[in-house]
C-alpha cells in the first residue's frame, strides 16, 4: 500500500500546467502503476516453496527499470494514445523508488538479478511505511483548506521533503551505529530499524559470536543477546536448498552445531520468521 501512496504523491507533485486530460490520466496511471509493478511477483511466489528467493527477485532488479518504463510508455500509447517522454521518465522514477524503498528495509531485494542472486538490504527504514502514512495524514487537512491545483502540488512536495528529512535522519543514525561497531572490531554488521524513528536493532559478527543489540537516541543502548556461532562446512550447507537460499538472502548467518544437525538462521529475524531458520541434517 505504501508504494501506491508514493505513486499518487509523485503524480501530485508534478507540474501539470497546460497538460491535457488524456496526458494527465496516462501520467497518473503510469505513476501509480510503476510504483507497484515490481510486486507483480507475488502472483507466482505466494504459494511457492522457494518464496524466500522468488519474491523481490528479478522484478525488483535495476536491469528491469528500462523494461518496466518501456512497458508503461507502450501502454500509455495503446490505452490513451499519448506519446510523451514524461511518461517514460515518470515510470523510471516510480520503479526506482520502489526498488530503493524495498532495498532500504531489512528484507532486502535482488538488486542485480538475474546475474547475481544475493539479496541486498539497507535496514535503515522499517518494513512498514507507517511514518510516510503519518506524514500524509498530517497533510490531509491542508488539501481541504487549499483546493487550488498549485497549492495541492506544493502540499505533495512538502510530503516528499518530510520523507527526505526522515530518511536522512535514519541513514545518519544507522551509519553512526554501523561505524561504531566496525571500530569495535566486528567484521560484519546488519541493521534493522524500528517502526518509529530513534530506535535501531543491530546484529554484529566477530569470530565465534554474533551479538544482537539496541541503539536508541537519548535512551538505553547495548547488547541484549549473544549467539554462539560454530564453525561449519559451508559447502555442506550449500548442498541443502533451504540453507543455500538463506546464505544468499541474509547478510550473514548464525551457524550452531547441534550434534545430528546444524542450525542456520538469520539473526535479524531469529524466532520471528520460520523460513529464516533452517536445520541442516548431517550426512
Amino acid at each position: 500500500m505504501t508504494h501506491t501512496l508514493f505513486g499518487v504523491a509523485i503524480y501530485g507533485a508534478l507540474n501539470k500546467l497546460n497538460m491535457d486530460t488524456k496526458t494527465k490520466w496516462a501520467l497518473f496511471a503510469t505513476s501509480v502503476g510503476a510504483n507497484v509493478i515490481p510486486d507483480i511477483d507475488v502472483q507466482w511466489t505466494r504459494a511457492s516453496a522457494d518464496y524466500l528467493m522468488s519474491h523481490r527477485g528479478f522484478t525488483h532488479s535495476f536491469f528491469m527499470v528500462p523494461v518496466w518504463a518501456a512497458l508503461f510508455s507502450f501502454l500509455s500509447y495503446v490505452v490513451f494514445r499519448v506519446l510523451d517522454r514524461r511518461i517514460f521518465l515518470t515510470a523510471v522514477t516510480g520503479v526506482l523508488l520502489h526498488i530503493i524503498s524495498d532495498w532500504s528495509n531489512a528484507w532486502g531485494i535482488g538488486l542485480f538479478e538475474p546475474f547475481v542472486s544475493n539479496r541486498y538490504a539497507g535496514g535503515f527504514i522499517p518494513n512498514k511505511g507507517y511514518i510516510f502514512w503519518g506524514f500524509m495524514a498530517v497533510l490531509l487537512p491542508f488539501f481541504a483548506l487549499y483546493r487550488a491545483k498549485e497549492h495541492r502540488q506544493r502540499i505533495f512536495r512538502v510530503f516528499w521533503i518530510l520523507g527526505a528529512v526522515y530518511s536522512g535522519f535514519q541513514i545518519v543514525h544507522s551509519a553512526y551505529v554501523y561505524m561504531d561497531l566496525k571500530n569495535e572490531g566486528y567484521s560484519q554488521v546488519a541493521i534493522r530499524a524500528d517502526r518509529l524513528p530513534g530506535g535501531i536493532s543491530y546484529y554484529a559478527k566477530k569470530d565465534d559470536i554474533v551479538v544482537e543489540g539496541r541503539h536508541e537516541v537519548g535512551g538505553d543502548s547495548g547488547i541484549v543477546q549473544t549467539y554462539r556461532n560454530d564453525p561449519v562446512d559451508v559447502e555442506q550447507l550449500r548442498r541443502y536448498r533451504p540453507a543455500r537460499d538463506l546464505l544468499l538472502f541474509a547478510p550473514f548467518v548464525v551457524t550452531q552445531d547441534e550434534g545430528d544437525r546444524i542450525r542456520v538462521f538469520d539473526p535479524r529475524f531469529a524466532g520471528r520468521v520460520s523460513i529464516l531458520s533452517v536445520d541442516v541434517p548431517k550426512t
